[in-house]
C-alpha cells in the first residue's frame, strides 16, 4: 500500500499533464498501471510479464513517469499533494481524511478520463476531423466539470464549496448547469434521444 501511494503521488502531476496529449487509445491498461504503481527501483527480469508491461507503459507515457514511480528507496521525508505536505512515513497507515480525499480525487479523475475516452470512441470523426472540431469537443467536455479550464480540469483542487461539486451538487440549480452540458455532450452519441438536445 505504501509503495502504491508513494508512486501515485510522485507520478500524479506528470500523468495529469499528459492526459490530453494523446488519444485515449494510447493510455495504459489497468494492469499496466498496477505494475507501474507497485514497482520499485529494482527492475524485474526483462523476460517477465511485469517487465514487458512496464516497458509498454514506458513506450506510451515516456521515461519520465517510470522514473518517478521507483518506490521508496531514496524517497524524501515529505511529498506535496493538493498543496499539503504528506509525510512518507504516514503512508503505511494513512489518516482517514487523507484516504477519503485521495479516493475522491481518483474517482473524479477516473470519471473525467472515462467520459473523455468514451466520447472519443463514440464520435471519433468529430474528435479527429479538424483541430477546430477537436477544440470544440474538448471545450464541451471541460464544461461538464467545475473549472472548465483545459488541462486544469484534470488537476482541480478538492471541492471546498457547493458550486465546486458540479454534477454531484445536491443543490439543483447548481447541478443543472453541469447536467445540461452533460446532456449536450451525450446528444452527439449514436442513438441518443433527441430530447437530450434541450435544456432540462
Amino acid at each position: 500500500k505504501k509503495i502504491y501511494l508513494f508512486n501515485w503521488l510522485s507520478a500524479r502531476a506528470l500523468w495529469i499533464s499528459q492526459v490530453d496529449l494523446h488519444s485515449p487509445s494510447r493510455f495504459p491498461s489497468p494492469q499496466m498501471w498496477r505494475d507501474c504503481l507497485n514497482t520499485t527501483n529494482t527492475d524485474p527480469l526483462p523476460s517477465t510479464q511485469t517487465a514487458l508491461r512496464k516497458s509498454a507503459v514506458r513506450d506510451i507515457l515516456g521515461e519520465g513517469i517510470i522514473n518517478l514511480a521507483q518506490g521508496l528507496a531514496g524517497a524524501p521525508e515529505e511529498i506535496t499533494w493538493q498543496g499539503m505536505q504528506v509525510k512518507i512515513s504516514s503512508l503505511s497507515n494513512p489518516p482517514l481524511w487523507f484516504i477519503w480525499s485521495l479516493l475522491w480525487e481518483l474517482y473524479e479523475l477516473n470519471f473525467c478520463y472515462e467520459l473523455y475516452a468514451l466520447d472519443w470512441a463514440l464520435i471519433p470523426n468529430l474528435w479527429t476531423s479538424s483541430d477546430k472540431m477537436q477544440l470544440t469537443c474538448q471545450t464541451l467536455l471541460y464544461s461538464i466539470f467545475p473549472g472548465e479550464s483545459s488541462l486544469m480540469m484534470w488537476s482541480e483542487s478538492l471541492p471546498q464549496d457547493l458550486h465546486e461539486l458540479g454534477l454531484c451538487a445536491t443543490d439543483v440549480p447548481t447541478a443543472l448547469l453541469y447536467i445540461n452540458k452533460f446532456c449536450h455532450l451525450l446528444s452527439a452519441w449514436p442513438g441518443a434521444p433527441a430530447r437530450l438536445q434541450y435544456p432540462v
